[in-house]
């Protein structure tokens, strides 16, 4: 367990004593996850086919694709979803039927720094905020991050009407896709929070965050646990589970950018670029200098118009520009001398 991360230090989830179910704990199974990554959904989705539960044929879908709609009330308790807390709720307790989700990918992490803007709180926000609102009306929720970008790049120009160029923001946010995966924050956490001596006396199932963004992923998935614990899900609905899925799917923007993301980069698919929120544009930014030596993305507050405008640019960036990225915190696995954030 990495001691840097503190599991239970974000109160917004109440980690102290806060039973997040009416009876405590699921008999069937419980979801252990950190907030934004489908716990909800993936408890009303075994509860509405297990034919261990009672009948369930609401939808459970807000307007941006969260499983927020519902109560307690519309569900048996059988199959409960809590956050860390349960760790310190059920000290002592062994042989638990425990399902964890984490990430494996690197465009989960993405969707971290995206998701938990926009599908948690009350106030609603996405990256593209830092640079669409002035200073002086950013969201209260962001503004320590505006305050941050102001003093990293010594912007001087702070009153109440100014904005922080589109390019900038971009450039802040590729830095910290930069970083090594695993000095990051959200990094640590999970592999604290699944290395963590509490799961050592359970019955857990790592359930991968990719099948949420995936229906051949999820079902895959879905379907070890079902063996796992027993949930007698009945796989003979399988054609409304994938529609039920895909509706999911389809209302979440942020989940379907990081599916871009992942097909530009790793598929090599020549797709349309030009809806995408800065974050994930800084994404691929980052992505594409860590695979072409010696080349910077643009600062220019217009992204590429698709996939092979900005293979052009690698491919004809001159040879005379070309130099180590001081963004690079090594070059070849050597420490680069021209590092520009090295002691910041």
């Amino acid at each position: 367990m990495n001691h840097d991360v503190e599991l239970f230090s974000d109160k917004n989830f109440r980690p102290d004593d806060y039973r997040w179910d009416l009876h405590k704990n699921g008999k069937l199974l419980n979801i252990l996850y950190y907030g934004g990554t489908f716990g909800t959904f993936l408890k009303y989705f075994l509860e509405r086919f297990s034919t261990k539960t009672p009948d369930m044929t609401v939808s459970p879908f807000t307007d941006i694709g969260t499983s927020h709609a519902l109560s307690r009330k519309d569900f048996s308790g059988l199959i409960q979803a809590y956050h860390q807390s349960f760790i310190n709720d059920n000290k002592g307790e062994t042989n638990l039927p425990v399902c964890i989700i984490v990430p494996s990918k690197k465009k989960h992490y993405l969707y971290l720094k995206k998701g938990q803007w926009s599908r948690s709180g009350p106030q609603k926000v996405t990256p593209d905020d830092l640079w669409k609102n002035a200073l002086g009306e950013m969201p209260e929720r962001i503004r320590n991050y505006a305050n941050n970008i102001v003093k990293l790049y010594d912007i001087k120009d702070t009153a109440h009407f100014s904005w922080i160029p589109k390019f900038i923001v971009r450039d802040w946010y590729k830095l910290e896709f930069l970083r090594n995966l695993e000095d990051t924050y959200n990094y640590q956490w999970f592999e604290a929070f699944k290395g963590h001596e509490f799961f050592k006396g359970q019955r857990v199932f790592e359930l991968d965050l990719g099948a949420f963004f995936d229906w051949e992923t999820f079902i895959e998935n879905i379907t070890g646990l079902n063996d796992m614990f027993d949930l007698s899900l009945d796989f003979d609905q399988q054609a409304e589970m994938k529609e039920i899925f895909n509706k999911g799917l389809s209302l979440d923007v942020v989940r379907q950018e990081c599916n871009v993301a992942e097909d530009i980069l790793e598929r090599g698919l020549d797709t349309d670029l030009r809806r995408l929120d800065v974050a994930t544009e800084a994404f691929i930014y980052a992505e594409m200098e860590r695979k072409n030596d010696f080349i910077q993305m643009p600062l220019t507050n217009r992204f590429f118009r698709d996939t092979e405008e900005m293979h052009q640019f690698v491919e004809y960036y001159p040879n005379h520009y070309k130099a180590m990225n001081p963004n690079m915190p090594k070059f070849n696995g050597i420490p680069n001398p021209y590092h520009l954030h090295k002691n910041k």
